[in-house]
């Protein structure tokens, strides 16, 4: 979707430092802490769409959307034949992550 820019994960583990639940503070938020706990229930994954692509019914244009606060911003207008509404999301092609809920 970007070129052919590498795509990195980071998944910490065995950090030097971690907090109990209730030594959360909220100059934590956006920042990346352990925490202790025990995990009561888990989630199944869920996969969540990061970017969408969208192929012209009429030309076979194509284009990519990135998702934003979960919402799809289904372009409207075909950017090469101008024809309106006649861009269909192709679900194969689409970027997906996986989401899972992890109660503590």
């Amino acid at each position: 979707v970007h070129g052919n820019a590498p795509k990195l994960q980071i998944r910490p583990f065995n950090l030097l430092t971690s907090k109990n639940m209730r030594e959360l503070n909220p100059e934590d938020i956006d920042t990346l802490v352990s925490i202790k706990g025990m995990v009561i229930r888990c989630a199944s994954v869920i996969p969540e769409m990061k970017v969408a692509y969208f192929r012209c019914q009429v030309c076979d244009n194509s284009t990519h959307v990135a998702i934003e606060d979960g919402q799809i911003n289904e372009p409207t207008l075909c950017t090469n034949c101008n024809t309106k509404y006649s861009m269909q999301i192709i679900h194969n092609r689409c970027v997906f992550s996986d989401k899972q809920i992890v109660i503590v």
